[in-house]
């Protein structure tokens, strides 16, 4: 910045510096006006560099950066600051994402209908989130999977019956599903009294024993006991 300046009471008009021999040896000290500088720390040079401004001596601190200081950590890419005399660039490493493994449990509901349908319907959803490595893939919930439906299966029924006992066994097969009441039919008349003696008949002891008519050889005189 130029100014008036006076020297042996002459004013010299927009003097931008002035130069003074030295006392001793060749040579000059020049004298500039810094006094419309704007640098006012050592933030806004290089390292290394000085200048002055306002009075002040300042030096520098700005670094000097190239691309092997950028660092890279997933998909963000780290720039430190500081001078980058060229441009500079870092490689990001494509990412990956693995099929979790997801296993899904469902308790069915099961209904038994009075013709003996049995169906068993299941629903279930479950949100998956993936693995993923290193790389630009943003990690976050993959969707819902989600399973479902139903089976109807028929049993084997047996309607209302009446089942009267015989001389062999009648059975219900397992796994018979009644519609009906069964009736196993009894009979009043099925008492000890009533059966021979020596015979069990439904678990009933017999007492009924019968008489024994006998002859005397001789005398052909017949007795009952």
């Amino acid at each position: 910045m130029a100014k008036n300046v006076v020297i042996n009471e002459v004013t010299y008009s927009s003097v931008p510096s002035v130069s003074i021999p030295l006392s001793t040896g060749g040579g000059s000290a020049d004298f500039y006006d810094t006094s419309d500088a704007t640098l006012d720390s050592g933030g806004k040079m290089l390292a290394g560099n000085t200048a002055y401004a306002n009075g002040t001596k300042y030096t520098g601190n700005i670094p000097t950066k190239t691309a092997s200081d950028l660092t890279a950590s997933g998909a963000t890419v780290s720039v430190p600051s500081g001078y980058y005399e060229t441009a500079a660039s870092k490689s990001v490493a494509n990412g990956s994402a693995r099929t979790p493994n997801t296993t899904i449990t469902a308790a069915p509901t099961i209904t038994v209908s009075d013709a003996g349908l049995i169906t068993a319907s299941v629903s279930a959803s479950q949100s998956v989130t993936p693995t993923v490595s290193a790389g630009y893939v943003s990690s976050g919930t993959a969707g819902t999977v989600t399973v479902g439906g139903s089976e109807t299966e028929q049993l084997t029924t047996q309607a209302a019956q009446t089942i009267t006992p015989g001389t062999s066994n009648q059975t219900i097969a397992a796994g018979t599903y009644l519609t009906g009441a069964q009736t196993i039919v009894g009979d009043p008349g099925l008492l000890s009294s009533n059966i021979r003696k020596g015979v069990s008949i439904f678990g009933v002891d017999g007492g009924l024993t019968s008489a024994v008519v006998s002859q005397d050889a001789s005398t052909k005189v017949l007795s009952i006991s």
